[in-house]
């Protein structure tokens, strides 16, 4: 197997490797004092390291806490304190506080620090000679007290990052695992492991070693899985994954140790599109259960950000699994971290299924804007006149008797009752009902029986007089006088009919 050797390129040399010194200076007096160097500075490092991430955590839960009073309780309400207290205890944890090496035990709970900032805001402004009972000027202090904290948490933000780097740039003997400095086998209970004892002496295996030595034998070093041409695609362990059914934590937590490559961004994003998936499908249980896995992931991966390394740590990775489970899932002295993790599952449901009849209801209305089709009968033509024709029921003319026939057979009943009445918008609004298929037959049967006629309109005398002259040579006088004429002067149509002739001009 190819081994990488470059990660030794970064090493910060601390021992007697090749230094060359000044002939007047003990050589061993200066690795000495070069080593000592080294180790205070990586001291100092790490110490200002956990500072500062305990320096923006503290900051962070402060501002959750005062966002949630400015957003939620009453402005009058600012200048209770009692009030103020009342709701912080009873939206936060009263018990919870900053912890770290440099935290001092004794130091007060975050809802107490948020309780000292109202007071102590309340104080200036009486120094100041302004009314500390004035709610609106209490929240002007509040907001720019929390515009400072912002402005403090991003210069620690940037100071992590720089010492972040400089970390990365060196890496101390801590930092070096090659992945076969120990091994461990699994075992039955009682059995004795045999690579316990060595001659090197007693080996012990771990979750970290199991984690390396399997690391060891792959070729290539494991990533998270990410899918940027595609951010709806699922892994096919992700899409395994959300299929565990949500009160299963243990065989939850044993599978994300076992694939930890899924646990990236946009895994997490996609499964929980799968939701959206179940839920228009109707499906309440696999959406809630495709949430819960989501959400899983999602708090996982937001507590692995927070170390800021930028690629797949596996150890580190493995170790932040086992920590949520532990502390937040299993933990049965404090059971709020869980409440609260499941209470974010269930927003989230809520979220979906409000969503999903939200995004039903669109399509709906689209499909209604673009309408059905139908068909409606007018004259595309501003010259001519659709007419409606009826058979005439009384005529003992085999033509017309048979016209009657498929009049009363063939057109459904609604249709002929507003052929009945002529009316040209009473079929239309009849043939809206009628699926496009029907209508197509239905028209058929106008056309075999004549029921629409093509009535010409004629604006003007010299019109009339023309088409007048188009028909002497081929037709009789009565046939001519059938034509339709529009007097242009006032609108009036004006038609000469004649009993034997048609009504109409086709």
């Amino acid at each position: 197997m190819a081994i990488d050797y470059s990660k030794w390129d970064k090493i910060e040399l601390s021992d007697d490797s090749d230094v060359e010194v000044h002939p007047n200076v003990d050589k061993k007096s200066f690795i000495k004092w070069k080593q000592q160097s080294i180790h205070e500075q990586r001291f100092k490092r790490n110490q200002d390291i956990n500072n500062l991430e305990t320096q923006v955590d503290m900051y962070s839960h402060l501002n959750k806490r005062v966002d949630k009073i400015l957003s939620t309780l009453p402005e009058k309400d600012f200048v209770d304190l009692s009030v103020v207290t009342r709701f912080l205890n009873a939206n936060f944890d009263k018990l919870e506080k900053s912890k770290g090496e440099n935290v001092d035990p004794e130091i007060a709970t975050y809802n107490e620090m948020v309780e000292d900032l109202f007071e102590q805001l309340t104080k200036d402004l009486e120094k100041e000679g302004k009314d500390s009972k004035n709610p609106s000027l209490l929240k002007v202090a509040i907001l720019k007290h929390r515009a400072k904290i912002d402005s403090v948490t991003l210069e620690a933000r940037k100071k992590l990052d720089e010492l972040y780097k400089e970390k990365n740039a060196h890496i101390s003997s801590d930092d070096i695992h090659t992945g076969f400095d120990s091994s461990f086998m699994n075992k039955q209970k009682g059995e004795a492991n045999p690579m316990e004892e060595t001659s090197s002496g007693a080996l012990t295996g771990g979750a970290d070693s199991a984690i390396l030595n399997k690391l060891a034998k792959s070729s290539t070093p494991q990533t998270f899985i990410e899918f940027k041409d595609d951010p709806m695609k699922l892994a096919k362990e992700t899409e395994e994954f959300g299929k565990i059914t949500f009160n299963e934590y243990s065989k939850s937590q044993e599978f994300l140790l076992e694939h930890l490559p899924i646990i990236s961004e946009q895994q997490k994003d996609a499964l929980m599109m799968k939701a959206f998936e179940y839920q228009l499908h109707g499906d309440d249980k696999m959406t809630l259960q495709v949430i819960h896995q989501s959400e899983l992931m999602a708090y996982i991966k937001e507590i692995y950000d927070l170390k800021k390394i930028p690629f797949l740590n596996p150890i580190e990775l493995s170790n932040v699994i086992n920590m949520f489970f532990e502390k937040v899932i299993f933990n049965k002295d404090n059971s709020m971290g869980k409440e609260s993790f499941l209470k974010s599952v269930q927003e989230k449901f809520l979220h979906v299924q409000k969503r999903s009849k939200i995004l039903q209801q669109e399509e709906m209305d689209e499909s209604n804007a673009e309408g059905v089709e139908t068909i409606q009968l007018k004259s595309l033509d501003d010259s001519t006149e659709l007419e409606v024709n009826l058979p005439d029921f009384n005529s003992k003319d085999p033509e017309e008797v048979e016209k009657v026939k498929i009049f009363q057979t063939l057109i459904p009943e609604k249709m002929q009752e507003a052929i009945m009445t002529k009316n040209l918008d009473n079929i239309n609004k009849v043939f809206e009902d009628i699926p496009i298929a029907e209508a197509e037959k239905i028209l058929e049967v106008f056309n075999d029986i004549d029921i629409i006629g093509i009535k010409a309109i004629l604006e003007n005398e010299k019109d009339f007089q023309s088409l007048k002259d188009q028909y002497v040579q081929g037709h009789d006088d009565a046939t001519i006088e059938g034509l339709a004429l529009s007097d242009h002067d006032d609108g009036r149509e004006k038609q000469e009919e004649d009993k034997n002739t048609a009504d109409t001009v086709d």
